[in-house]
């Protein structure tokens, strides 16, 4: 795992999905990635997380307070996927649609697999626009075709 990911905080920093590029990202409470990883053909330079996500301990001190006892923290366990570093939002949607054709299979078998609860692709862009809004209907009929459960930009 790279050492920016060894500490989980980066994930709880608002600016975290302000940088360029676009990700895929797996989640579901119980989701197994190391067992993904396992049988995939997915390269391992694309992993950029596995693992379950804590909660930051002021907010499971914040629950403590409202329920002292028996309350029970669902923690999500998450796959992050590099599929582009591009900053320009042409760029990601052109490495998109590659990573797409060349790893779909994969991507199918995510989506499938037990207790994945959803599969987003995320683009960053420092670009004004919003690239959701720039994202052509052949490009969302692919990327729902292959198990895409929603797309942020």
């Amino acid at each position: 795992m790279l050492p920016r990911f060894e500490n989980d905080e980066w994930l709880y920093n608002p600016d975290l999905y302000e940088r360029a590029g676009c990700v895929l990202q797996a989640a579901g409470i119980g989701f197994e990635p190391e067992i993904f990883l396992q049988h995939t053909t997915l390269d391992e330079r694309f992993i950029l997380f596995h693992g379950k996500i804590g909660f930051p301990d002021e907010f499971k001190l914040k629950v403590a307070e409202v329920e002292p006892l028996g309350t029970e923290l669902f923690e999500t366990t998450f796959l992050l996927l590099q599929v582009s570093n591009a900053e320009a939002h042409a760029v990601q949607l052109a490495e998109a649609t590659s990573f797409f054709e060349q790893h779909g299979i994969e991507i199918q078998r995510l989506q499938s697999f037990p207790q994945v609860e959803g599969v987003t692709l995320r683009f960053m862009t420092s670009e004004v626009e919003s690239s959701r809004e720039n994202l052509p209907d052949e490009f969302m009929d692919m990327a729902m075709n292959y198990g895409i459960t929603n797309i942020m930009g």
